[in-house]
């Protein structure tokens, strides 16, 4: 039965524009005809976010990580122009101010082959180490692996109480000493590698999004394309 109106938009399609926007970070009315009305993919963009299917996917694909290693870091995202005053005010949405101007900041946890576990925003200026126990869903038996940016005592403490153990080399100015475990530490490499592949595509890059949610699921769903493609 034809009940009229304009036909659904197909999944393919969808996918197609979400993948053409990831890669190019124009605005959504600067889509390609041939994907359709640029504010149906929009809408479905939006869908996706609110259903948190990106981040389900990427708990799905990241459970096959057999490595009890886990990496964490995090990396600066300048805040572009058009996401400038966003809803609830910057700070609600994961937009802080450093030296560099408004940025985001985006906190990853891999696993061993440095594919991504599980992300967070937060705000620019934030300290990363206040944030590593949220990225730990089940931190027992862990081996959290971090910058000297991540040497404090009450993180190690908090890891240890956990049942996760850490490495993580202490800062120059410590008093007391820490034992590190260099070629453990060398592998830390494999976070940076992930995000470099991360910021190749232009849309995670520079932040155009205004609500957190939003580029949050964009990244993740760079993220699934990443473990399609070199964990599968």
């Amino acid at each position: 039965m034809n009940l009229g109106g304009r036909p659904p938009a197909g999944l393919d399609m969808v996918l197609d524009a979400l993948f053409f926007r990831l890669r190019n970070a124009g605005p959504w009315r600067d889509l390609p005809d041939v994907f359709g009305p640029w504010r149906t993919i929009y809408g479905w963009y939006q869908r996706l976010a609110r259903q948190g299917i990106w981040e389900r996917l990427l708990r799905r694909l990241a459970a096959g990580a057999k490595s009890r290693i886990r990496l964490v870091d995090g990396t600066h995202v300048v805040v572009h122009q058009c996401a400038a005053n966003p809803a609830g005010g910057a700070q609600k949405q994961a937009m802080g101010r450093t030296r560099g101007g408004r940025n985001t900041k985006i906190m990853a946890l891999t696993d061993g082959r440095g594919l991504p576990v599980k992300l967070l925003l937060i705000e620019g200026q934030a300290y990363e180490g206040r944030h590593v126990i949220p990225l730990l869903e089940a931190p027992e038996g862990l081996l959290i692996v971090g910058d000297k940016g991540f040497d404090s005592d009450p993180l190690r403490q908090q890891l240890e109480q956990l049942g996760a153990s850490h490495c993580i080399p202490g800062k120059s100015n410590r008093s007391k000493k820490r034992r590190l475990n260099k070629k453990l530490y060398r592998q830390r490499y494999k976070v940076e590698n992930y995000f470099c592949r991360l910021k190749r595509w232009a849309l995670a890059s520079t932040r155009r999004d205004k609500l957190a949610s939003h580029f949050l699921a964009l990244i993740q769903f760079a993220s699934v394309i990443d473990w399609l493609r070199y964990g599968c």
